[in-house]
């Protein structure tokens, strides 16, 4: 697995970085590839604008990367 990149083990569709813009409503708004989008984030709760995070079909994964607070 890529931190760009990765296949869902049960689907095999693709999983993509994003970067958090901003958080609204329990969702993040997030930059991915220079397009927003929205993406749920209950499995990564403390997730915040910065954080790079792994997404697949609009649910955060995983936090790939925190920059220096």
């Amino acid at each position: 697995m890529t931190p760009d990149r990765a296949d869902c083990p049960t689907c095999a569709d693709e999983a993509v970085t994003a970067r958090v813009l901003a958080l609204r409503d329990g969702e993040a708004v997030v930059d991915v590839g220079g397009l927003r989008d929205r993406v749920a984030v209950d499995l990564v709760p403390d997730a915040a604008p910065g954080d790079l995070l792994l997404c697949h079909a609009g649910i955060a994964l995983a936090r790939v990367e925190r920059p220096a607070r």
